[in-house]
């Protein structure tokens, strides 16, 4: 046999291993039910048992045999109650929504502020605050480079001429509109101290008609009456990921802070909200920590 048969038959007997995402959509006598691409597939799950519905989980392949060995991405036990019912409430956790069951005696009321065990996937119950840990000292160095995409938590429109905020929470920059993006604080956490260099924000335009400038504001959820501007700065491309200007970076990163959207000398421009577009308002932030 010549060296060339032996490292064929010796490739041929190893094994291959590798990854993919799916979504989970149920448990089926013991198996895991997932969708990959278009298509449905049970599995065995080990790992992670049983993933939430509609999560995004890690399919890991040996040998072509398949299992669900748990979640994408680590799962944050942290959430805010987004909306209410029986026996199920449903709990938004960094940009996304989840029907999950709550523990007896608690009553979920939408902006609770909650955990989660996501190995039973119940709601624990309301707590009273979070804390983030002290980083220690870094050891040297210019630190490393991060890339975080922070979604947004409510977007909206106040109408000048009514006084009110309105509508499907769409923001427009128009004649007697102005539009804003919250994110509590999510920027900040996202950062974690670091020092970001560049922020994007994501625009899912529906028209675009006369001025539009983008500003900052210092709300970290909707206010009571009209949104407050600073450093509004024009807008020269209206859709998709738009860079904003670099002054933006460390005000946004200090927390319970947003942008938002107007018209200096008119116009009629729009975009999806939050509520149609869950990535409408989203802010993609690079720097170092």
């Amino acid at each position: 046999m010549s060296d060339a048969e032996k490292l064929a038959r010796k490739l041929a007997q190893q094994g291959t291993v590798r990854t993919e995402t799916a979504i989970f959509v149920r448990m089926d006598a013991g198996f895991a039910v997932v969708n990959i691409g278009t298509s449905t597939v049970p599995m065995r799950c080990v790992g992670f048992y049983p993933p939430v519905v509609g999560m995004a989980v890690r399919v890991d392949w040996v040998n072509g045999s398949p299992a669900v060995t748990g979640p994408v991405t680590p799962l944050n036990p942290l959430g805010t109650i987004s909306g209410t019912g029986s026996p199920k409430a449903t709990v938004l956790v960094d940009g996304v929504e989840y029907l999950l069951f709550y523990q007896d005696g608690y009553t979920p009321t939408v902006g609770d502020l909650v955990e989660i065990n996501w190995a039973t996937g119940a709601i624990q119950g309301k707590l009273t605050g979070s804390t983030t840990p002290e980083a220690p000292p870094e050891s040297g160095g210019g630190g490393e480079a991060f890339k975080v995409v922070v979604r947004a938590i409510s977007s909206g429109r106040w109408d000048y001429n009514w006084s009110n905020w309105w509508g499907d929470g769409g923001p427009w920059a128009s004649n007697s509109n102005v539009g804003i993006w919250t994110y509590g604080n999510r920027v900040k956490d996202a950062v974690g101290g670091g020092t970001p260099s560049k922020v994007e924000v994501f625009l899912p335009l529906i028209q675009s008609v006369g001025s539009a400038a983008i500003a900052l504001h210092p709300h970290a959820g909707i206010p009571g009456g009209a949104p407050t501007f600073n450093s509004v700065s024009n807008l020269s491309k209206r859709s998709g990921w738009v860079t904003l200007p670099s002054s933006f970076a460390s005000y946004l990163a200090a927390g319970g802070r947003g942008v938002g959207v107007t018209s200096p000398s008119g116009g009629n421009n729009q975009w999806r909200g939050v509520r149609a577009d869950s990535y409408s308002g989203a802010l993609r932030i690079t720097g170092r920590r």
